[in-house]
């Protein structure tokens, strides 16, 4: 019996309505390892709806040796954007956490504890900090500590960062890189910007460089372990109180806002490929919306949960007049460089090898660059309207700081083996700007729920931004680079004017990105959209739990991050209810 078959004959009468305790909107990191928490609690019943497939026997998606594969495929949602670029994301049972690069770094602690200082006062010690946090991160993670072979190969660890018996596998690759080729990174990076070596990055400082873990399963031919694999394959045959449901895409407002009782009823949903069929589901205690940090402010929008102004040239009644709803948007822009070689790569991956440097390290003693950093004028270059202002100009306040007084890291270089330049002795450098500070938003264009919103980026919105990922390229370049090549031309010993490489950096082909903040967690008063518990600002049962509530990025790849995120808000609910 197929899980749709199963919804159907559970439901109470011939109607379209089925009841459970929970329901989760989107099958990603965030919702399988929320949802596989909740129904740990074999007295309630929950539903988990993915807009995508169940790929988990895929190849482009188990094997970590096949990552990008899926890009571009229906596994992704190919966000477009307003500046030609298209955003990546995981359309599948497991979101991103399937199809991505399978990296597992955490950010500094100083920066878990400035999202205390956005929160109302009231809400403070609700441990949304780096001593609230690490234990979840600890909790979701199953750490193997590197063996003889890989330890030889320059992997280290230090145990007291990790946990070891959560479900996420997060481990070395078993076939890792044992040429010359990372060691070597490391020794120059340190050479070239004085930035330390250190043996783990999980601690609470990340301003280093060092070979990092994965997320993939050595007792499994080093196997991806996405969100799916670790929360809901162990335990689908024993949790039959657990509904996973793919394929299907939640689609209507009329359920999710109750005539504006600030109480959600439920969901409608209905097959992503479209059609007339409708199902519908209520819940008697809690609505967890997960669908990412782009789908999940569209679908509250959907719902009349959002900026009046758009929901009423839209025809969609007004529930919660909620400005912050799709602003806020910020992501971690990147750009490859990649060069030839002459060595054997001595194994097979994948790359493992990353360095954060902070501001010095990058621009080192450019004073003009430091006192533009300095300059606290970023928020009159936004798109953000006038009622927002404030609260922009206080993240930034607290960004800011962060990157000159705590030494956070400002970009992530990533030496890839084999990639951009593919040769068999190919290599390069992903270069990834971690904290910019100019801003986009999300917002629906139409009523239909197939319809993907539009995403309107601001990349290099504000010119520091630009800047940073001008100075990293120049950090990370060296004779014998091949990508961009000759689209910056080198002459005089010049490796490029700083227009050449904004032109190159700016053209749409390039570049991936990583998105938070556009349902942020941040006080009411200064346009936040969820409070400390995650629930939606007046109202009463409905939560968002995903990338969308961070009001702010971290120096770091989300994934481990948003494991400690998710594992503490299904706390939260858990003692809620």
């Amino acid at each position: 019996m197929s899980d749709l078959e199963r919804f159907i004959k559970h439901r109470p009468d011939s109607g379209q309505w089925t009841i459970l305790d929970y329901i989760v909107v989107g099958g990603g990191l965030a919702g399988t390892t929320v949802a596989a928490r909740l129904a740990e609690n074999y007295e309630v019943t929950v539903l988990l709806v993915e807009a995508g497939s169940d790929n988990r026997t895929d190849k482009i998606v188990y094997d970590i040796y096949a990552y990008s594969q899926a890009f571009g495929t229906d596994l992704d949602w190919a966000w477009p954007t307003d500046q030609g670029k298209t955003i990546r994301g995981g359309k599948t049972l497991g979101g991103s956490t399937s199809i991505n690069g399978a990296h597992y770094t955490r950010g500094m602690q100083a920066q878990y504890d400035a999202w205390t200082t956005l929160l109302e006062i009231s809400a403070a010690d609700a441990g949304w900090d780096w001593e609230g946090i690490l234990g979840y991160m600890q909790k979701s993670e199953a750490f193997s500590a590197p063996n003889s072979q890989q330890a030889a190969k320059g992997a280290e660890s230090v145990a007291d960062y990790h946990g070891l018996s959560g479900p996420v596998q997060v481990t070395y690759p078993d076939a890792m890189y044992g040429g010359p080729e990372q060691p070597d990174f490391i020794n120059s990076i340190v050479n070239l910007t004085g930035i330390e070596h250190c043996p783990d990055v999980n601690g609470s400082g990340s301003n280093c460089v060092l070979m990092t873990p994965l997320t993939i399963d050595w007792h499994d031919s080093d196997h991806r372990s996405s969100s799916c694999q670790a929360y809901l394959t162990p335990v689908e045959s024993q949790r039959t109180n657990w509904l996973t449901l793919t394929e299907h895409l939640v689609r209507n407002s009329n359920y999710l806002v109750e005539h504006r009782k600030r109480t959600a009823s439920g969901i409608e949903f209905a097959p992503s490929s479209g059609g007339s069929t409708r199902y519908a589901a209520t819940a008697l205690k809690e609505k967890i919306v997960a669908a990412g940090a782009i789908q999940s402010p569209a679908l509250l929008q959907l719902s009349g949960i959002g900026d009046s102004s758009l929901l009423n040239s839209l025809d969609i009644g007004t529930n919660l007049d909620m400005k912050g709803v799709g602003r806020n948007l910020q992501e971690q822009t990147m750009n490859s460089l990649g060069a030839g070689g002459n060595f054997d790569y001595g194994g097979e991956g994948p790359s493992d090898c990353i360095a954060y440097p902070n501001i010095h390290q990058v621009f080192g003693c450019n004073k003009i660059a430091l006192q533009v950093a300095v300059d606290h004028n970023w928020a009159a270059s936004q798109s953000a309207s006038a009622d927002s202002q404030a609260a922009l100009e206080k993240i930034y306040e607290v960004q800011a700081g962060l990157i000159l007084n705590g030494n956070a890291p400002i970009v992530e270089l990533f030496y890839d083996t084999g990639y951009p330049e593919c040769q068999l002795t190919g290599f390069g450098i992903d270069l990834w700007q971690l904290l910019p500070f100019s801003r986009g938003n999300v917002s629906i264009t139409t009523t239909d729920p197939f319809t993907r919103p539009a995403v309107n980026v601001n990349y290099f919105g504000v010119g520091w931004d630009l800047d940073v990922q001008v100075a990293s390229v120049s950090t990370s370049l060296s004779t014998g680079e091949t990508v961009p090549g000759t689209r910056v031309p080198n002459t005089n010993g010049n490796f490029g004017s700083d227009q050449d490489w904004k032109s190159w950096i700016l053209d749409p082909s390039v570049g991936l990105s990583a998105i938070c903040g556009i349902c942020e967690i941040h006080e009411l008063s200064s346009k936040g959209v969820v409070d400390a518990q995650l629930k939606i600002y007046n109202m009463t049962n409905v939560r968002v739990v995903d990338a969308s509530i961070l009001p702010m990025q971290i120096s770091a790849p989300p994934s481990a991050t948003l494991y400690g995120v998710t594992e503490k808000a299904a706390d939260i609910i858990r003692a809620s209810n």
